[in-house]
């Protein structure tokens, strides 16, 4: 079996439910899929979602939505509104900060960004983009890259326009080009699948997946939750 088809047949496991599925941890409201409120909650957490456990980040933001002292920190026209040591003390009070001065300045600057750009919508920023992967991240990482800080980056952007696809009503053509997430389980899995040695970079890892994948029907981010939950699961079954 060559490493295409390990793949797909690790795919096939994962679908036919032979790879337990751990649970999720990007807790939420669970606002409707369409709706602005459930937009803005996976649009702006993410953008603190570095050098921190990912579950205890997800934690903290739904801490925060649910504490009517907080909650406004989810809406930009009222983030943009509210002086920045108030902002700043209301991201630490339930831990969605760690970093009081670099998080907030992040919080409020892409805020500021969906305020006066994209009217308090993240929405928008994916019409900008008529709602195609590719130009998404373009607009992302070249357009308005100044606007859009840490959420612009490789990882992130992926990762954000990954979860939209599996917590809002977003459909994306060119899914192709949302990178798979290269994380501390799909690093492993790419070395145990032999696509890359240990030492490969996040960048390679991403390529070796989008270069492996090319033509075959699976895009890269389908294989996201399939590899999380086989590193999670010890890699069995075998493949």
């Amino acid at each position: 079996m060559n490493q295409l088809e390990r793949i797909k047949e690790l795919h096939r496991l994962f679908h036919a439910g032979a790879i337990p599925t751990l649970a999720s941890h990007e807790v939420n409201p669970g606002h409707p899929k369409e709706s602005r409120e459930n937009y803005l909650y996976f649009t702006l957490p993410p953008c603190l979602n570095f050098q921190r456990s990912s579950p205890a980040m997800w934690k903290s933001a739904l801490a925060t939505w649910e504490d009517p002292e907080t909650n406004y920190l989810f809406y930009p026209e009222q983030v943009v509104a509210t002086p920045l040591e108030k902002v700043r003390a209301d991201l630490l009070k339930h831990k969605l900060s760690l970093q009081p001065n670099k998080h907030t300045q992040i919080w409020t600057k892409i805020s500021a960004t969906l305020h006066e750009r994209f009217a308090d919508d993240p929405r928008e920023v994916l019409k900008g983009g008529k709602m195609d992967a590719q130009k998404v991240l373009n607009l992302l990482q070249v357009t308005h890259k100044d606007h859009f800080p840490y959420l612009r980056g490789p990882k992130m952007a992926n990762y954000w326009l990954y979860i939209l696809t599996q917590y809002t009503d977003a459909k994306f053509a060119n899914m192709g080009f949302i990178s798979i997430i290269p994380d501390t389980h799909v690093a492993q899995c790419s070395v145990k699948l032999g696509l890359v040695d240990p030492s490969a970079s996040p960048e390679t890892i991403a390529l070796a997946w989008r270069n492996l994948l090319s033509g075959s029907g699976i895009d890269p981010v389908d294989m996201h939750p399939v590899l999380w939950n086989w590193s999670r699961n010890d890699f069995r079954p075998k493949v």
